[in-house]
Order: C-alpha cells, then sequence, then structure tokens
C-alpha cells in the first residue's frame, strides 16, 4: 500500500511538471531497446537514449493506455558526439511494461523539454500457458507471388492473439474468434514476399494488451514461400531421415570400396597365373626345342657313322 502511495506521488509530481514544462524546445532524442521488446518474466531489458544535444538530463516515462504509470530521471554522459543515457528494467513484472519514451533537458532549464522520442512498447511474456501455431496450406507446396495464412489457437480463453518475427512483434494484434470446437482462433495473412526465419503467436486480453503469454513453439518459413513451413518436430523429423539418408550413402561407399578392392585383387590373382602359364608354356616350347634339335643331331651321328662304316667295307 505505502509503494503503490508513492508510486501514485511520483507520478502526480512527475505529471505536475511535465505540464508546467515547454515542449519541443529541442529535437527529439533517439530511444533504442537494447534487447527484443518481448521479455520473459522476471528478465531483464535495457534502453538507451542518445541525442546530438548535449543534454544533462533524460526523463524515462512509462505509460499505459495513455496513462503514466512511472517516470525516472537520468543524469546524461556527454561524449564528442552528443549525450546518451542506459537505463535498464528488471526484473521485469507486470507493472514495469507499457510503452516508453524519452526526453531530454538541460539543469539550467529544467522546464525546457525537448520533443518526445518515438515510443518503444516493452511487453511481458509467460503469464498464460502458450497458444499453437500452424500454416494453413493445402497438400500443393506454396508457389513465389502467393499469400500464406497462419493460424494461432487456443482452449484458454484470449480475446486477441499476436505474431512475432525473430522476437520482434508483427503489426497489430488480431481479435480472436470461438470455434466451433469451442477453442479461441486467428489467422494472420502473410504477404507473396514472406520474409524467413522462426515466428510464433501470444495471447492477451485488451484490457492487459502489455501481458502476453508464453510464445508458441516455434515454425519456421523460408523466404517468398517457396518450401513448406514446419516446426521443430518437423525439422527433428527431417534431421533423422537426413540421418538414414546420409547412413545409406555411407555404407553404400563402403561397399562399393569393398568391391572395388576385391575386383583389383581377383584380377592381378588372375594376370599372374596368366603369366605363370605362358612361363611354363614358354619353357615347354624351350625344352621341346632343345630336345628336338638334340634328336635331330644324334640322328645325324648316326647316319653318319653307318657311311663311314659302309666306306671301310667297300675298301676292303
Amino acid at each position: 500500500m505505502l509503494l503503490w502511495f508513492l508510486s501514485l506521488v511520483c507520478s502526480g509530481f512527475f505529471l505536475v511538471q511535465r505540464m508546467s514544462a515547454h515542449l519541443g524546445i529541442y529535437m527529439k532524442p533517439f530511444l533504442l531497446i537494447l534487447q527484443s521488446p518481448l521479455v520473459d518474466t522476471g528478465g531483464n531489458v535495457t534502453l538507451e537514449c542518445h541525442s546530438e544535444n548535449m543534454f544533462d538530463t533524460y526523463i524515462l516515462i512509462s505509460h499505459r493506455m495513455g496513462i503514466i504509470k512511472n517516470s525516472v530521471q537520468v543524469s546524461a554522459e556527454h561524449h564528442e558526439s552528443g549525450s546518451h543515457v542506459s537505463y535498464s528494467i528488471g526484473p521485469m513484472t507486470p507493472d514495469l511494461v507499457g510503452t516508453y519514451t524519452c526526453y531530454g533537458a538541460n539543469s539550467y532549464y529544467p522546464y525546457e523539454w525537448s520533443d518526445s522520442s518515438d515510443p518503444i512498447d516493452i511487453k511481458i511474456t509467460g503469464i498464460y500457458k502458450k497458444p499453437s501455431l500452424s500454416a494453413l496450406m493445402g497438400p500443393v507446396l506454396m508457389m513465389s507471388g502467393e499469400t500464406m495464412t497462419l493460424s494461432c489457437i487456443s482452449d484458454h480463453q484470449f480475446d486477441t492473439f499476436h505474431m512475432s518475427r525473430e522476437g520482434v512483434p508483427r503489426g497489430q494484434g488480431m481479435p480472436a474468434v470461438q470455434s466451433h470446437s469451442g477453442k479461441f482462433e486467428a489467422k494472420f495473412l502473410l504477404s507473396p514476399m514472406i520474409q524467413k526465419g522462426n515466428y510464433r503467436c501470444y495471447g492477451s486480453f485488451r484490457n492487459a494488451s502489455h501481458v502476453w503469454s508464453s510464445p508458441s513453439d516455434p515454425l519456421y518459413l523460408p523466404a517468398k514461400g517457396n518450401c513448406p513451413a514446419y516446426t521443430e518436430a518437423d525439422t527433428k523429423t527431417n534431421n533423422y531421415k537426413n540421418l538414414h539418408i546420409l547412413t545409406g550413402l555411407l555404407v553404400t561407399m563402403v561397399l562399393v570400396v569393398i568391391i572395388i578392392f576385391y575386383s583389383c585383387y581377383f584380377s592381378k590373382q588372375n594376370k599372374s597365373q596368366k603369366q605363370a602359364a605362358a612361363s611354363m608354356e614358354q619353357e615347354y616350347e624351350v625344352k621341346n626345342t632343345i630336345n628336338t634339335q638334340d634328336f635331330e643331331r644324334q640322328e645325324g651321328q648316326g647316319l653318319h657313322t653307318q657311311n663311314l662304316s659302309r666306306e671301310s667295307s667297300t675298301k676292303t
């Protein structure tokens, strides 16, 4: 109760100060968020406000539904290109979320403020149970130039659903419609030039638009809708399929190597056997030739001896 009273007093004091300040004296500063604007329950986020002007002070404001909820003044740090402040918000609770803006001011003219920076919406996630996200596609794969419809559905009685890509909210929320099954659903129509990435959806209520449910399981969409969308479960299935294919290819390669090895081995064996047979045949032919020559020589010597014997007999 005391904290609520002090917060109310501080907000009231700041409101009076803001009403008495002259806005737009200086150009607006730039407000950046260094993480995703969708912050998990208990998480932290850092805002940075900077300007080319040498402001002494930056005023950071959060409001919801046009009502100022929190405000803080932070002393600026100066550098060559201007001034800036960094402000950490967290651990995140529903009381800290809202639309944040910042202003720059100088201590010697405390009621002369710059224009407001562009707003940044910070939302808390993880308060309610996650919905489910799926792509509504027929059996034919989408071709480039066609649109895609994503369906976010939950059995929780949300009245609004939101879409994000890679942790960044996309567009405004879509009103939920109760289906015949009793569940609540919203459909998001994506343009033909689909940005690839992981898409998620969230549920919320109109009276607490900065308080969102846990994110749905991611749905990965490739660029331009050339390929079908798939979830993490599909990714795991595809990984198993790819593993089986890779295993089959490796087994096939091993078998081919074994077949080639044995083919070369047996080819060398056959070649060696043929060479041995040819060598033996050649050796046999050489021996046969030598034997023939010896026989002819011996036969010639026998005839010569017979002739000599005949000549001796004649002389006698």
